[in-house]
C-alpha cells in the first residue's frame, strides 16, 4: 500500500456518555455531523469534521463515551480501542463533563486516563445555561486541568472560550487554499461486507470500529490523508438498508447521512462481497448512486476467503445480474491482506478525473449528427424529430445538450442509443453521463 500522510493536527472530544460531546462538535463543525440522541452510545466510531480554530484549521474528533464499567462486550471493548487511539493521535483532547450532575467518579476516571497521556486537556463544563460560571467552574477545577469553560453546546453560549483555548495549542499547517482540491470518495454497502476494514486498510490504522456485528458503522466517518501528494477525503458510510415502513430513528439518520455522503463525494465505492456476489441491497445503492449523478468503482472485498478464484466468472455473474455495470470499473480487494488497494486508488483518482474533463465538442457533433443521418427519431403528431445543434456545457458529471424541433419526438430508446454511442466513442468507464434533449417552447 502506497505511503499514506495525515495532513492537518486532530482535536478529540472525550468524556462519558451523554454530556453533549456530538452536540458540541456539531457546534464547533457549524453543521450537524455526528448523530445526537439521548441513547448513550450512539457514537462508535471516531467522527472527523474539519473545522476553523481562530486562524488554524484542524480536525475535529468526536469519540464514543469512555466509562470505567468491567465486563464489556467485544464491541465495547473494540470502541474503547478507538477512543484511546484517538487520544495518541491529537494535538489538544477537549474534555467535556455535565455541569448539572457535577464532577462524577467516571470523570475522575477519565481525567485519570487522560494525564497518561501527557497531551494539552481543555476542561469544558457542558450544559451550563442558567448556572453561575463561577460555580461552575470552581466545582471542575478539582480535575486537575486549569480553568474549566462552563458552555451551552445547545445554545451555542461561551463557545468561543474553548477555541480561544484551543488555537495557541495547534501546530502551524500549510493553509488549505494552497492545496489542490482533495478527490472525495465514499465507501458504501449493505451491512457487513468490510466497508470499514477497507478504510482501516488505507488508512494504516484502526480508525473505524470494525465488528461482525452488522449496523456497527452509524455515522458517516471522514478522513483526510494524502499519497505522493495527492490529498483525498475518504468517507465510511453506515450501510445502507432497505427500506422499511417503520425505522428506527438511529438507523434513519444513518441511512440519510450515508446518501448525503454519496451526493457529496465525487466517486463512491460500492464494496460487494466476494462470498455473496451483488445482491437486492446493493441494486438500491447503485440507484441512489445514479440519482445523485456521482462517479462509481466497483470493489469485491473479502477475496482472501475465496480459494482458487475465478475473476471471469464472477465479471459474468455481474453481467447477468445488472447489465449496466458493465462499463463500470470492477476492482478485486483484499481488506485483510491489503491486495488491491493500490489499484483502488488509481481508478478512484480515474474516474475522479474523467468526471472532471471536457469532451472535444466537434467530435460530439460528428458522432451524433452521424446518428441522425443513421436514424430518425420518429414523430410525434406532425413534428418529425430533428437534432438542431449540440452543446457541451457542464462536467463533473458531463453533460451534453441536444437542440431539437420537438422534445417529445425523440423516444427514450434513441437518447441511450446516442448515450451508448458517446460511451462507445469516449472512455467514460464509473462515469454519469447527463444527456438533455432542449427544444423551443410551447406557445
Amino acid at each position: 500500500m502506497k505511503k499514506i500522510v495525515t495532513i492537518l493536527p486532530l482535536v478529540s472530544i472525550v468524556g462519558r456518555p451523554n454530556v453533549g460531546k456530538s452536540t458540541l462538535f456539531n457546534r464547533l463543525i457549524g453543521k450537524r455531523v455526528s448523530i445526537v440522541d439521548d441513547m448513550p452510545g450512539v457514537t462508535r466510531d471516531r467522527i472527523y469534521g474539519r473545522c476553523r480554530i481562530g486562524a488554524k484549521t484542524a480536525y475535529l474528533v468526536d469519540t464514543g463515551g469512555l466509562t470505567s464499567e468491567s465486563g464489556k462486550t467485544e464491541l465495547e471493548k473494540n470502541i474503547e480501542k478507538q477512543i484511546m487511539m484517538s487520544f495518541e493521535d491529537s494535538s489538544v483532547l477537549v474534555f467535556v463533563a455535565d455541569a448539572v450532575a457535577g464532577v462524577t467518579p467516571e470523570d475522575r476516571f477519565i481525567a485519570d486516563v487522560l494525564r497518561k497521556y501527557g497531551k494539552p486537556v481543555i476542561m469544558v463544563a457542558n450544559k451550563a445555561e442558567g448556572r453561575p460560571a463561577e460555580l461552575t467552574a470552581g466545582e471542575f477545577f478539582e480535575l486537575g486541568f486549569g480553568q474549566p469553560a462552563a458552555v451551552s453546546a445547545l445554545h451555542g453560549d461561551n463557545i468561543t472560550a474553548i477555541t480561544a483555548s484551543i488555537e495557541p495549542l495547534l501546530p502551524e499547517t500549510e493553509h488549505d487554499s494552497a492545496r489542490e482540491a482533495p478527490v472525495r470518495f465514499c465507501i458504501a454497502g449493505r451491512p457487513n461486507v468490510g466497508k470499514s476494514s477497507i478504510v482501516n486498510a488505507i488508512l494504516g490504522e484502526e480508525r473505524c470500529v470494525v465488528s461482525e456485528v452488522p449496523g456497527t458503522t452509524r455515522d458517516r466517518v471522514d478522513a483526510e490523508f494524502s499519497i505522493d501528494g495527492r490529498a483525498f477525503v475518504i468517507v465510511d458510510t453506515a450501510g445502507i438498508k432497505r427500506r422499511k415502513t417503520k425505522m428506527e430513528r438511529i438507523e434513519f439518520f444513518s441511512t440519510t447521512r450515508s446518501r448525503r455522503a454519496i451526493a457529496d463525494s465525487d466517486v463512491t465505492v460500492l464494496v460487494l462481497d466476494a462470498t455473496e456476489g451483488l445482491l437486492e441491497g446493493e441494486k438500491r445503492i447503485i440507484s441512489d448512486i445514479a440519482e445523485a449523478k456521482r462517479g462509481m468503482v466497483i470493489a469485491v472485498n473479502k477475496m482472501d476467503l475465496v480459494p482458487d478464484p475465478d475473476y471471469d466468472r464472477f465479471v459474468s455473474h455481474l453481467s447477468k445480474k445488472a447489465p449496466f455495470l458493465n462499463k463500470t470499473p470492477l476492482v478485486f480487494v483484499s481488506a485483510v491482506d491489503h491486495s488491491g488497494l493500490d489499484e483502488l486508488i488509481d481508478t478512484i483518482v480515474d474516474v475522479q478525473a474523467r468526471m472532471k474533463e471536457p469532451l472535444p465538442v466537434e467530435l460530439l457533433k460528428n458522432i451524433i449528427y452521424d446518428i441522425r443521418s443513421l436514424y430518425s427519431p420518429g414523430s410525434h403528431g406532425k413534428h418529425v424529430g430533428e437534432i438542431k445543434d449540440v452543446a457541451h456545457d457542464r462536467v463533473n458529471p458531463p453533460r451534453v445538450v441536444i437542440k431539437v424541433n420537438d422534445v417529445e419526438s425523440f423516444p427514450p430508446a434513441y437518447v441511450r442509443l446516442i448515450e451508448n454511442r458517446i460511451r462507445s466513442v469516449f472512455d467514460l468507464s464509473g462515469v454519469p453521463l447527463e444527456l438533455k434533449l432542449s427544444g423551443p417552447k410551447k406557445k
